[in-house]
């Protein structure tokens, strides 16, 4: 089984690096980059995805926009999703205001005095230190400016859905999220059969600022499900082979 990390509204991967430091080596794990994909719809994406894995068995963790991706991929894979880890995630509106997401200007993204105490604020919720927006903004330097105006009306464009997710959902929500609203987070609960949430302290960038806190939190849930899968096996075999 494999684990896909699917990243935020940077759409690189690259933020994910202090997080996987802290995964064990024997895990197979794969980093995805928006840049390397055609699709830039919420659909298309995760269609993409779901080609990729199509034959794989694959355990998601979605960091803040990729929510939708993971919930459109299990539409498609289903029982090849063996569990989903949301980061500070979301499938719908995330807030009052993310309507307004797609007429931000990607200027804004752009790290100058006034942005990085804004995104101090609403992304580390004041607390760290500073000097975490910077790797924050390195990243999404490396971003296509057009696949990043898409993907902020993407967000905008976020309407509820109806199919249930029937896997195990872990909710790791920080302690201080400004930018996920309690209602975002009850929603994706009630479209789950199986939901547990987790509360990190931090701010929205949680795997950002507490990466070892989350990465404890994955590996446990990934472990839990690669037992499973090889419990089911065992009760497979003894069916096919004991009289």
């Amino acid at each position: 089984m494999k684990i896909i990390l699917l990243p935020g509204l940077d759409g690189t991967g690259l933020l994910f690096a202090k997080l996987t430091e802290n995964f064990p080596e024997s895990f197979d794990t794969e980093v995805i980059s928006y840049e390397s994909l055609e699709g830039v719809t919420y659909a298309e994406q995760g269609a993409e995805l779901a080609k990729r894995f199509e034959d794989t068995d694959i355990y998601i963790v979605a960091e803040s926009y990729s929510g939708r991706v993971a919930y459109e991929i299990y539409k498609l894979l289903g029982s090849r999703v063996k569990g989903i880890v949301f980061l500070a995630s979301f499938i719908s509106a995330p807030c009052l205001l993310s309507k307004l997401t797609g007429f931000l200007p990607v200027s804004l993204l752009s790290a100058n005095y006034l942005s990085n105490k804004l995104l101090y604020l609403f992304g580390f919720s004041l607390m760290g230190g500073q000097t975490l927006v910077y790797p924050v903004f390195a990243s999404l330097q490396t971003a296509n400016k057009r696949k990043l105006k898409l993907r902020l009306c993407n967000i905008a464009g976020l309407s509820k859905q109806q199919q249930v997710l029937v896997c195990p959902v872990i909710y790791i929500r920080p302690s201080r999220d400004l930018l996920i609203s309690a209602s975002a987070v009850k929603y994706l609960a009630s479209m789950c059969s199986s939901f547990s949430q987790v509360e990190i302290e931090g701010g929205h960038f949680i795997a950002q600022s507490n990466p070892v806190a989350c990465a404890k939190v994955i590996c446990n849930a990934f472990n839990v499900a690669s037992a499973l899968i090889k419990l089911n096996l065992k009760e497979d075999y003894n069916e096919q082979h004991i009289p």
